[in-house]
C-alpha cells in the first residue's frame, strides 16, 4: 500500500502540463475484460498499469479526459468498436496484420514491452530445457500450446510452423484450469497476464512460468481511423512528455514492466 501511495504523490508531483487547449470533448475508451494487471476488475478500485498511465496523462494534460473506463469489453468487441469509430482510442493491443487493415496505432512511445512466455505445471520437469519453439517442436504429441482463441498472441503461435497448438478455449482462466488437468503441457500468454492469473487464483504451488521469452512487442496505444489528427497529436505529445519526465519509467517499474 504505501508503495501505491508513493506512486500517486510522484504523479501528482508532474511538472506543469501542456498548454491547454479549447475544452473539447472526452475521450471514448473502455477497459479491457480479463486483464486486471492493465485495468483492474469491475467493481474494485481502479488499478492496473493503463488505469495509471491514463491518470498520469490527465495530470500531465488537463484537457485529455477520458470516459468509458467503467466499461470492461473483450477484445473482440474493443477491435469491432475501434474499427466503427465508436471508440476513439483503447490504450494496450499489440500491432497484428489484421488491426493494421482497421485502424490505426500510436507507435511511438510504447506503453510497454509485452513479453511471450509460456506456463506449465510445476511439478513438470521435463520442459525445463525449453527455450524456443524449437525445443517444443521436438516434444511432438507432448507438446500441444494451449492457446486463448482471438488474441494477439495466439495470432503469433500459430504462424509458427509445426506446433501442435489448442487454441480451443476463448478464456485465460479455462486455459490455465485445462493445463491443470494435463490437457495441454503449455499455456501460452503474455508474462504480465500469466502472473496476475497465477496470483489471483493462488497457485504459485500448481503453476510455473518457464524463463524462456519466445517474442517481446511493444504494447500500443490503437485509435480509431475516425479520429482526427490533431486529438492523435496532442494524446502522443503528452504521451511523450511522460517519458521524457520519467513518469512512464516509474509506472512501468511499479508494475513491474519495461
Amino acid at each position: 500500500m504505501s508503495e501505491r501511495r508513493a506512486l500517486v504523490a510522484a504523479l501528482l508531483a508532474l511538472g506543469a502540463g501542456l498548454p491547454r487547449a479549447s475544452p473539447a470533448a472526452a475521450w471514448r475508451t473502455a477497459a479491457e475484460a480479463g486483464a486486471p494487471h492493465k485495468f483492474g476488475r469491475p467493481g474494485e478500485p481502479r488499478s492496473g498499469f493503463c488505469m495509471d498511465y491514463l491518470h498520469a496523462l490527465t495530470l500531465r494534460d488537463p484537457d485529455l479526459q477520458f470516459e468509458g473506463l467503467d466499461q470492461y469489453l473483450p477484445v473482440l468487441r474493443l477491435e469491432r468498436e475501434l474499427a466503427a469509430g465508436t471508440l476513439d482510442l483503447f490504450f494496450g493491443l499489440l500491432k497484428t496484420p489484421a488491426r493494421l487493415e482497421r485502424f490505426r496505432f500510436i507507435e511511438q512511445p510504447a506503453l510497454y514491452l509485452s513479453r511471450h512466455r509460456v506456463a506449465v505445471r510445476a511439478g513438470d520437469r521435463e520442459v525445463d530445457a525449453v527455450r524456443d519453439f524449437d525445443d517444443i517442436r521436438a516434444l511432438g504429441e507432448q507438446g500441444v500450446v494451449l492457446a486463448t482463441r482471438g488474441t494477439a498472441y495466439t495470432a503469433y503461435l500459430l504462424r509458427q510452423p509445426g506446433l501442435r497448438v489448442d487454441d480451443g478455449a476463448s478464456d485465460h482462466l479455462q486455459n490455465l484450469r485445462k493445463l491443470l488437468r494435463g490437457r495441454g503441457r503449455f499455456f501460452y500468454q503474455s508474462e504480465g497476464m500469466i502472473r496476475q492469473l497465477i496470483q489471483a487464483e493462488h497457485l504459485q504451488d500448481e503453476v510455473r512460468m518457464l524463463p524462456a521469452v519466445f517474442a517481446a512487442e511493444p504494447l500500443l496505444v490503437a485509435v480509431s481511423p475516425t479520429l482526427e489528427v490533431a486529438r492523435v497529436a496532442r494524446l502522443t505529445a503528452a504521451m511523450m512528455a511522460l517519458e521524457s519526465d520519467g513518469t512512464a519509467a516509474r509506472l512501468r517499474a511499479f508494475h513491474g514492466l519495461s
